[in-house]
Parts: structure tokens; C-alpha cells; sequence
């Protein structure tokens, strides 16, 4: 099988999100361990970690006779980067309304639902495949295109919604930096699902649509090295125990 530069930017970039990510995990759980948010913070980047692990592996242990281990990979990291977003959102809430409030049945039940549902489309059918021969094209099906990208935009929506909300609702300058390297790198890796949808609708017409997948791990490169850079800024400050503080008195007074 010979490999394309696609594959290896996908697998630099697959692997430079994994020590940001990593990196990210770490920092937040330093600052505070025995806080839950914090765990559950970390958690989402702890997943996005394993997510971006397995993405540049699956070209790698290609054979034309048997791509099912590629195919596996690649229905592993589409769950994990969906299970990452979900907890991200859960942790966008919590830090906006406590995590007390994320623990209640009506908040985690739907979503637990919701990722089941969503693993069980992913794993029980045939909608991720790759066709054996010398290229190490992954097929994907109309059902999952138009059920996993709508959910994880609306979810990567709903984070994005409620980082800003605590962003307007902080008065600490430190942490308005922070929320605006994450925002800023958010809304860069968001951008990246454009090529990655375009990629896929194009595939049956245009034979280089694959390329656009390398505009979108740019795009995610770029958004993560943003993010990391918010992480890594010199702020002693306890980041999400400075966020609860903040909206604590806003919605108090």
C-alpha cells in the first residue's frame, strides 16, 4: 500500500493532538484533584487523547486483503471524539451551573442515551467500511453521515454557547484571556468539520476529494495548538474554580 501525504500530516497531526491533549489533561487536574469538575474536565480531553491516537494508526496497519482493523480504528475514534465532546459539554454546563446540576437524571440520562444510541449505529453497522484493494479509502455511509455530524456539531455548538456565557459572566481578566485562547481555538477545530463533510459528499464526484482532509487536520492542528496555548498561559489562577466563583456572584446578586 503506498501512502500519501494525507496520511502522514494525518498521522502528525493525529499525534501532536495527543501530547496537547494530554498536556491539557494533566494541567487541570494539577491545579485541583480533588475537585469533580476538574476530573470531568479532564476527562473530555483524556478521550480526545485516545481519539487522536487511533485516527493515524488505521493507514498504517492497512492490507488491502483485510482493512477491517483500519475500519475498527476508525469507528473507535469516531466514538471516543463524540464521547469527548458530550463530557466537554456536560463540563461547559456544570462549570455554568454547578456540577450538582449536571449529576441530575434529566441532564446525564439523555445524553448516556443519546452516546449508546450513537455507539450502537457505529458498531453494530455496516456504515464505516473500506473496500480491499491499494487504497486505504474509508467509505462512509449516508446514515452516518447524516446522523454523527449533525449530533456532534450540535453538541460542539452547545459548548461552544456556554463557554461564551462564561465568558460574559467573568469580571477576572486572567481568566477572559483563557476563555479567549479557548474560544479562538474552539471555533478554529469547529471549522475543520467544513472540509471534513465536504470530503465525504465529494467523494463519488471528484477524485481528489481526500485532500480536503488535509485542510481539515490543519484546521485542527492550528485550533489545538490554540488551545494548549490557553492552558499554558502563566496564570496561577485555578481556572475552573475561579469560573465558579465568578458566576457565583452573578447569579447570587
Amino acid at each position: 500500500m503506498a501512502l500519501n501525504w494525507i496520511n502522514y500530516l494525518c498521522f502528525i497531526v493525529g499525534y501532536v493532538n495527543v501530547v496537547s491533549f494530554t498536556v491539557i489533561t494533566a494541567i487541570v487536574l494539577k491545579r485541583n484533584p480533588k475537585e469533580k469538575l476538574n476530573w470531568i474536565f479532564a476527562l473530555s480531553f483524556f478521550f480526545l487523547a485516545i481519539a487522536y491516537a487511533l485516527l493515524p494508526t488505521g493507514a498504517f496497519v492497512y492490507t488491502e486483503t483485510n482493512p477491517t482493523t483500519m475500519v475498527n480504528l476508525t469507528r473507535i475514534y469516531a466514538f471516543f471524539l463524540f464521547v469527548a465532546l458530550a463530557i466537554l459539554m456536560l463540563s461547559a454546563l456544570a462549570i455554568n451551573y454547578s456540577t450538582v446540576f449536571i449529576l441530575k437524571w434529566y441532564i446525564w440520562l439523555p445524553i448516556v442515551i443519546v452516546i449508546a444510541t450513537l455507539g450502537g449505529l457505529i458498531f453494530a453497522t455496516d456504515i464505516i467500511s473500506a473496500v480491499p484493494g491499494p487504497n486505504p479509502d474509508i467509505k462512509t455511509k449516508p446514515l452516518f453521515i447524516y446522523s454523527y455530524y449533525p449530533l456532534s456539531l450540535i453538541v460542539a455548538l452547545l459548548i461552544y454557547i456556554y463557554f461564551i456565557r462564561a465568558y460574559k459572566l467573568t469580571t477576572d481578566e486572567n481568566l477572559k484571556t483563557s476563555l479567549k485562547f479557548f474560544l479562538a481555538g474552539l471555533s478554529i477545530c469547529l471549522f475543520s468539520i467544513i472540509p471534513n463533510i465536504l470530503s465525504n459528499a465529494l467523494a463519488d464526484i471528484w477524485e481528489n476529494a481526500q485532500a480536503l482532509n488535509g485542510l481539515e487536520f490543519i484546521f485542527v492542528l492550528i485550533g489545538t495548538t490554540v488551545l494548549l496555548g490557553g492552558f499554558l498561559l502563566k496564570s496561577r489562577r485555578k481556572v475552573i474554580e475561579s469560573f465558579q466563583q465568578q458566576l457565583q456572584k452573578v447569579t447570587t446578586n
